[in-house]
């Protein structure tokens, strides 16, 4: 029992010094890590594995490709959502700020 607890205090002990190793200042991911980044997730990697298991080149490799096709619209309407949003509150920002300048004026 003595030893369970001095196991358990070690490690308490070793993980609140855990936090002290990380990179100071830096949130996020780290730089080699977005050099190795891809857009294919392990998980879309693992769905594309089951769908071509058992299956010839040729059709792997269009099964593969739809795929990839389709997340890459979806992607792409995605990144224009965002960007429609951003504009949106950048001109709500805009107008805000002309009001304030005519109420200023006045």
């Amino acid at each position: 029992m003595k030893r369970l607890i001095a196991a358990i205090v070690a490690l308490a002990l070793l993980l609140s010094v855990a936090p002290v190793f990380a990179a100071q200042g830096q949130r996020g991911a780290s730089a080699s890590a977005y050099e190795n980044a891809s857009d294919k997730s392990i998980f879309n990697r693992t769905t594309d594995w089951f769908s071509t298991v058992g299956r010839s080149q040729e059709e792997k490799d269009r099964i593969l490709a739809e795929r990839e096709a389709k997340r890459a619209a979806k992607r792409a309407e995605r990144d224009i959502k965002r960007a429609q949003k951003q504009l949106e509150n950048e001109s709500r920002m805009t107008e805000k700020k002309m009001k304030r300048g005519m109420a200023g004026m006045k």
